[in-house]
């Protein structure tokens, strides 16, 4: 008889129970209260930068929890706010978007309520002048209690669990959330190559009725208000929620067709933290294949590693600056070392430890697979990342260690350690120093001066800067990337065709760099910054939708990392490089494709157009003889010349030399660029690019309707405004309001009057310029006056 019922129990249900609870919330009963003081912290960093957390016990051996932020209160009235800390409400969360910010699934306050409802704990919540009891009911619901005033700014939160049940480590993972709150975050917005079929079909279900359309696209990378705007007039159905899988997968791919890739780099970081002396830090992509539908997710990740040397073989993860739920952990053998949990399970060799250390590891991305209500995550997808990361973190503790080790030794010998060993030794603690905690950016020459006085300290000799560039660049290489957080000076430009917008090429600059839409389709470098101009006026850039690109002689990082950077788009793109003859002019190319100790080889294939010594010798050029041979070691470019077919033939250059190669020429002789006049140069330069022309930009059908669209959409709104103007005579009706309203502003408030309040508003809020305090001052005085 009893097989014939079939029970009915709501979701909500399990979170009432504290016995079910730890199955929804991902943790066993003893960690709950850790788990909500991570949450409701992860809750308020989410908001807001300045985020305080406490834990103490009253005399009753109450556990009391605060988390306090000082700036944004929480939205809404009693009943609201009660409605947020319901354990019976239905799912809710606004980060169904994937974007790399903490937090998923939206059941974090569920869990708080739920956890103070089964450890017959309170929940008082404060904010916006009153003092709120919110008490979980039987029924699931909360109900909300005015007990008290609110003197603060913000939000506090306080959890009261009774007995002190599970100790005072409750804070824990709150601290740590703290702890990695630094570095550089991700402003942007959600991209479309985020999404494969099966998750953008599940969003668009998702979509409250109240949304239209245009408000939901625009929420994407790449889509303006007038694009989302075309795109929403071209729905079949009226609502997200009603689309179907083919009508999904054809929103998402033109989706993609208007947005620019978003590279790993533009996820943010943490960055160095002083307590660890190893930071290393990788990026990569990940796949997602659906079940249903045709497109795949390509998903963007930063790994980053924290390493220090304590003994304490500790091992912690984070998604997105918060720790996770879920358990893995590292295990040491003789040479292997076995990576376990959520999803893992690799091997690797590893250099033997004397200690085992203390690792955390961050990792930032978009979207992060979950396995469970409390969101264990999957850690397979970045498997082959963390298994290349791991052992370079280390194999760099081990150099640390034997490091120290050889320093003891040279002490011992009263001899001073290398320049090097000591920049290295202080170089993240310096960092952070520099950095404001990972707050702000900071240049090479300010970490310098922080790292100065140790290394003066230490050898009793003076840094010079060219030692420490050295230094910080042979620094770089080991680890594979720049340092965190560092930006160096511009050098260089990129200019624009059509647009003659100009770009200087500094490592800020860089960083925030998208690449035009349908604007160029090669790209010219060039050693010399002063045929910009030349180029300019003659129409060269817009006559081949060329871009030009210097950075004064041998290529910057800044100006190799957007070719890259460019080489990464989805637009066609051919890169050029013009220099002298001489043997500057070839390394600049050699250096500029190839690689060097601060960057690694180009990602693409640079076209090397000259100009080459036999060609100047052909055309005419002017010759200059070298007064004392080059001591450069011409090893990097022989190969390259030796091949040419005029390599051995002798060279008469003045009738009385000869040589049987190009190489000895380039010791002895060089032509520049500038011996041509500039008619012949624009000729040369023509014939040059012309011999590769892949033709002129033109978009695809796709983006031209969509742009068609909207440019008739705006010409026909400009005219209408015209003859709208024109029927109401505007300027005659402005004219007559201001010879009214004129003398009567003049006689309210007088210049002087105006220029006191300016220089008032200017106190307040110094970063402004006059002008706009100024604006609206008279703004608001014509608006009185007016009504």
């Amino acid at each position: 008889m009893a097989d014939d019922i079939f029970f009915v129990q709501p979701d909500w249900q399990l979170f009432a129970n504290i016995n079910t609870l730890p199955q929804q919330a991902g943790v066993p009963k003893y960690l709950l209260p850790k788990l909500v003081a991570k949450e409701l912290t992860d809750n308020a960093l989410d908001v807001d930068s300045e985020v305080s957390i406490s834990q103490v016990t009253d005399d009753n051996y109450t556990n009391i929890i605060t988390i306090a932020n000082a700036g944004k209160p929480f939205p809404g009235d009693d009943n609201t706010i009660a409605d947020f800390f319901s354990i019976r409400r239905p799912l809710t969360s606004s980060k169904r978007l994937r974007l790399p910010s903490r937090g998923a699934l939206g059941n974090g306050l569920r869990v708080v309520a739920a956890t103070v409802y089964g450890l017959k704990g309170k929940l008082f919540l404060s904010t916006q002048g009153r003092k709120l009891w919110l008490q979980p009911q039987d029924d699931g619901t909360t109900q909300a209690e005015v007990v008290g005033s609110f003197e603060g700014n913000g939000t506090q939160i306080e959890i009261w669990i009774p007995d002190n049940i599970f100790g005072d480590s409750s804070l824990e993972w709150a601290e740590m959330a703290l702890q990695l709150n630094q570095g550089e975050k991700y402003t942007g917005k959600t991209h479309p190559l985020w999404y494969d079929s099966d998750s953008f079909f599940g969003l668009l279900q998702t979509i409250p009725t109240h949304i239209s359309w245009q408000q939901f696209l625009e929420v994407f990378e790449g889509i303006s208000p007038a694009k989302a705007k075309v795109l929403a007039k071209n729905m079949i159905v009226a609502s997200p929620a009603l689309t179907d899988r083919t009508q999904a997968d054809l929103l998402l791919t033109q989706l993609r067709e208007g947005a620019k890739e978003i590279t790993p780099k533009k996820l943010g970081y943490v960055g160095a933290l002083p307590e660890f002396p190893v930071y290393l830090k990788e990026y990569g992509t990940f796949t997602i294949q659906p079940n249903k539908g045709a497109l795949s997710a390509e998903i963007p990740v930063v790994v980053e590693v924290f390493a220090r040397n304590d003994g304490q073989q500790q091992t912690h993860f984070f998604v997105n600056k918060t720790p996770i739920t879920g358990e893995i952990s590292l295990i040491y053998g003789d040479k292997k070392v076995s990576l376990f949990g959520c999803g893992l399970n690799e091997f690797f060799d590893t250099p033997k430890l004397k200690t085992y250390p203390t690792i955390w590891i961050n990792i930032i991305t978009p979207y992060m697979p979950i396995v469970s209500n409390g969101k264990e995550p999957d850690m397979a997808v970045v498997a082959e990342l963390l298994a290349n990361i791991i052992p370079k973190a280390l194999t760099a503790l081990k150099k640390q260690t034997h490091r120290a080790s050889s320093e003891e030794m040279i002490f011992w010998q009263e001899r001073s350690p290398s320049q090097k060993q000591v920049v290295i030794e202080h170089i993240n603690q310096a960092i952070a120093k520099a950095s404001g905690e990972g707050q702000y950016r900071y240049s090479l020459r300010q970490l310098y001066y922080v790292l100065r006085p140790s290394v003066i300290e230490k050898t009793g000799k003076e840094l010079k800067y060219a030692n420490f560039s050295n230094i910080i660049t042979d620094y770089e290489q080991e680890l594979g990337q720049d340092l965190d957080g560092i930006y160096r000076d511009e050098r260089g430009t990129l200019l624009h065709p059509h647009t003659h917008q100009e770009m200087k090429l500094g490592t800020k600059n860089v960083e925030k760099y998208r690449r035009p839409v349908y604007n160029f389709n090669k790209i010219l470098y060039s050693e010399k910054e002063g045929f910009f101009e030349i180029l300019k006026e003659a129409g060269f850039c817009e006559r081949h939708d060329c871009a030009l690109l210097t950075s004064k002689g041998f290529a910057s990082r800044a100006a190799r990392d957007v070719i890259d950077l460019l080489a990464n788009t989805e637009e066609e793109l051919i890169f050029f490089c013009i220099h002298d003859a001489d043997i500057s002019g070839t390394l600049i190319y050699q250096a500029l494709q190839g690689a060097t100790r601060a960057r690694p080889e180009r990602k693409v294939k640079i076209i090397n157009i000259g100009l080459e010594p036999w060609e100047g010798l052909q055309m005419g050029l002017e010759v200059e003889r070298l007064e004392n041979e080059s001591k450069k070691n011409p090893a990097q470019y022989v190969l390259n010349y030796e091949q040419q077919p005029n390599a051995l033939k002798p060279i008469d250059v003045d009738a009385t030399t000869y040589f049987s190669t190009w190489t000895e020429w380039l010791r002895n002789y060089r032509i520049e660029l500038n011996a041509m006049d500039t008619p012949t140069f624009i000729n040369w330069l023509d014939q040059k690019i012309s011999q590769y022309d892949n033709g002129k930009v033109v978009p695809n059908p796709t983006y031209l309707q969509q742009e068609a669209e909207s440019v008739i959409e705006v010409n026909l709104k400009q005219q209408i405004k015209e003859e709208l103007l024109k029927q109401m005579r505007i300027e005659d009706l402005v004219m007559q309001k201001f010879r009214i309203l004129y003398p009567q502003l003049v006689d309210q408030v007088d210049a002087s009057e105006i220029e006191k309040l300016v220089r008032a508003d200017l106190g307040q809020n110094p970063q402004q310029s006059w002008a706009k305090p100024f604006q609206q001052i008279l703004a608001d005085l014509l608006r009185n006056t007016s009504s």
